[in-house]
């Protein structure tokens, strides 16, 4: 699963996993446009080139195969200058992650606005997510799990950081307008259990060893909670849009 941003993300796809030796000769990552921003500027600064192609590496290779040396050769400039803006390996993957997450969180809150009602946000999220994580190499989606605490402490401690860095807030919000989540709710925290639990199918042992399948997971878990908030209005919804639409 990606990082607790993405809301509704299991990890789905298995990919070869590459060797870094054998990565540069035969290996050319695949661009993953769904991230992309797009007001990025033709030339940016060498920051946001090292992030940008960071994220498209991770991506595809995962976080371990892939080295500060075998960055700075991708983009052609020396390994000191990427510590002279990052300071280790660990700091670059958590600005990366925070670049993935906000971007993400842009793309879903996009949605959110545009949608009727947050019901059918929720199903076109989960279609959108499905459809990315197939580019996604599972062992980025395992190596991801070793971040969870530092994102965390770095982007959710701060009550402040919790509707800018969460699309499930803004999902909340309107559905008590829309009178389609109950207005008694705290929407801080359902929000912090929601990204908790996603978390913790990443982390249980005893959930691993169930080997639940994204339909499991949502099917058992995430939509029953989502039921369980929702108003009578709300759970008409879900039941008439979620037996006629498939996600996954």
């Amino acid at each position: 699963m990606s990082t607790n941003s993405l809301l509704f993300s299991q990890p789905m796809s298995r990919v070869l996993l590459f060797t870094i030796k054998n990565v540069k000769k035969t290996f050319k990552p695949k661009k993953f446009y769904s991230f992309a921003s797009p007001n990025l500027k033709p030339f940016m600064d060498t920051r946001e080139r090292i992030i940008e192609n960071a994220l498209t590496l991770f991506l595809s290779m995962g976080i371990r195969n892939v080295t500060m040396d075998f960055i700075a050769g991708e983009l052609g400039i020396s390994k000191r200058t990427i510590y002279e803006l990052f300071k280790d390996k660990d700091d670059l993957v958590i600005q990366v992650l925070r670049e993935m997450i906000v971007r993400n969180n842009e793309e879903m809150i996009g949605i959110i606005s545009k949608t009727e009602h947050v019901i059918e946000a929720i199903f076109l999220i989960l279609k959108m997510e499905t459809e990315r994580r197939k580019n996604f190499a599972r062992v980025f989606t395992e190596d991801v799990k070793k971040y969870f605490p530092l994102i965390n402490a770095t982007m959710y401690a701060d009550k402040k950081n919790l509707k800018e860095f969460s699309a499930s807030y803004t999902l909340l919000e309107k559905g008590i307008r829309e009178n389609i989540f109950r207005k008694d709710i705290r929407i801080d925290l359902v929000d912090t259990f929601l990204h908790e639990l996603i978390g913790l199918m990443h982390s249980s042992e005893r959930l691993k060893a169930l080997e639940p399948t994204e339909p499991d997971a949502l099917n058992c878990i995430f939509l029953p909670y989502f039921r369980g908030i929702c108003t009578r209005k709300g759970v008409d919804l879900m039941d008439k849009y979620f037996s006629t639409n498939e996600t996954t």
